[in-house]
């Protein structure tokens, strides 16, 4: 009967440890723009999209398939000097799609990818 009183204190105490404190946002200083990502998805297969920054992978999202989705790239993978790969892994399949080469992308750009 104890351990079950205990459960959702322990349940609670693991969800607090468990998070991340937020960072402040200085109001004064201005927001980096909104660099987005847009897929269009010509195939019948869902696709995860993830942006690649050298040897890190960040997942972005779900395209499904005959659709199009847009999706915000993290500021601190864009800088004035860098340069991203995307890749989509169709899902239920072994293929995955990698741009061949590197793409510049710099803070607020709008870059577009067809899936063919």
């Amino acid at each position: 009967m104890r351990a079950v009183q205990l459960l959702p204190l322990f349940l609670l105490v693991s969800a607090i440890s468990c998070s991340t404190p937020q960072a402040q946002v200085d109001p004064s200083q201005p927001q980096p723009p909104k660099t987005t990502l847009e897929v269009r998805n010509q195939k019948p297969l869902d696709f995860t999209m993830y942006v690649v920054d050298g040897t890190h992978r960040l997942r972005l999202g779900l395209v499904p398939g005959m659709s199009t989705r847009t999706f915000t790239i993290p500021h601190h993978l864009v800088n004035d000097r860098g340069s991203l790969r995307f890749q989509a892994d169709t899902i239920g399949s072994e293929a995955v799609l990698t741009t061949d080469e590197e793409l510049a992308v710099r803070p607020g750009d709008s870059v577009s990818l067809t899936l063919r």
